[in-house]
C-alpha cells in the first residue's frame, strides 16, 4: 500500500513536470518528443500499439501549434471517456456525453477561427481524436515486459538540438506509461480509475496556478464543464447502480 501511494505521487509529479515543460517549451516540442514514448512502449498486440502510435504522433504533432493550455486541458476527456464506456453506462449516457463535449470543442475551435484564442480549430481537433485514440489504447492494452529500449537513444537529437523542454517531455511520458501499465495488475485494481481523475486535473491545474503560463477564460470553461460532465455522469451512474442494488 505505502509503495503503491508513493508511485501514485511520483507518477502524478511527472505529469505536473511535463505539464510545465509543454508549457516552457512555448512550441518547441516536436512530433519526436511523442514519438519516443510510443515506440518505447510498443508491444505485440498490433492494433492497440497502432492505435498508441498513431494517437501519441498525431498529439505530438499539434504541440508546436497549440498554446499549451489547450493542448493539456484536453486530456481532460479521459475520465469522462472512462465514465461513460463503464460496465454501469448505457447508449443514451454515451450519445448525450458525445454530444456535450462536441459542443464544447466546437465552441473552444469556433474561439479560435474568429481569433479570440490561439491555436488552430484543426489542430484542436486532432488532438481531441488523438486523446480518444490514447484512451482506447489503453484501455485495450495488456501488461508486457518487452521494451524497445533504443528508442531512448532518440532523446539525444533532442537535447544536442537545445529542445531540453520536449527532451523531458519524451522521458517523463515513459516514465508515467511505465508507472501507469504496472497499475494494470490485478492487485492494483482501483488505482488505475483514480490516476485517470488525477493526472488529466492536476495537469491543467498547474498550469492555471503558474504565474508564468496564460491559461485563457474559454479554455478553462471548457475543461472545467468536461471535468464537471465526467464527475456528474459517474456520481449518476453509481446512484442508480446502487438504488438497483436495494
Amino acid at each position: 500500500m505505502v509503495l503503491s501511494m508513493f508511485q501514485f505521487l511520483a507518477t502524478a509529479f511527472l505529469v505536473i513536470i511535463c505539464s510545465r515543460a509543454i508549457a516552457l517549451g512555448e512550441g518547441d516540442v516536436p512530433v519526436l518528443a511523442m514519438l519516443i514514448p510510443a515506440l518505447w512502449v510498443l508491444s505485440e498486440r498490433r492494433i492497440a500499439s497502432t492505435v498508441l502510435l498513431a494517437g501519441m504522433i498525431a498529439y505530438g504533432f499539434t504541440l508546436p501549434n497549440q498554446p499549451a493550455s489547450v493542448s493539456v486541458s484536453v486530456w481532460i476527456i479521459m475520465p469522462l471517456l472512462m465514465v461513460i464506456f463503464s460496465k454501469r453506462s448505457s447508449i443514451g449516457v454515451v450519445w448525450t456525453a458525445a454530444l456535450i463535449v462536441v459542443t464544447l470543442q466546437i465552441g473552444l475551435m469556433v474561439t479560435q477561427s474568429s481569433g479570440k484564442l490561439g491555436g488552430s480549430a484543426m489542430m484542436t481537433a486532432i488532438q481531441t481524436l488523438s486523446v480518444v485514440a490514447i484512451w482506447w489504447a489503453a484501455n485495450n492494452w495488456k501488461p508486457t515486459n518487452m521494451r524497445r529500449w533504443w528508442a531512448l537513444l532518440l532523446v539525444l537529437p533532442l537535447w544536442v538540438a537545445g529542445l531540453g523542454f520536449a527532451a523531458v517531455v519524451s522521458i517523463g511520458f515513459i516514465a508515467i506509461i511505465a508507472s501507469m501499465e504496472s497499475y494494470i495488475k490485478p492487485k492494483f485494481a482501483g488505482w488505475n480509475e483514480l490516476l485517470c481523475w488525477v493526472l488529466p486535473t492536476i495537469a491543467f491545474a498547474s498550469l492555471v496556478v503558474a504565474p508564468d503560463v496564460d491559461v485563457p477564460s474559454p479554455v478553462f470553461v471548457v475543461w472545467f464543464c468536461l471535468l464537471a460532465t465526467a464527475w456528474m455522469t459517474d456520481y449518476i451512474l453509481r446512484a442508480e447502480e446502487e438504488n438497483e442494488e436495494l
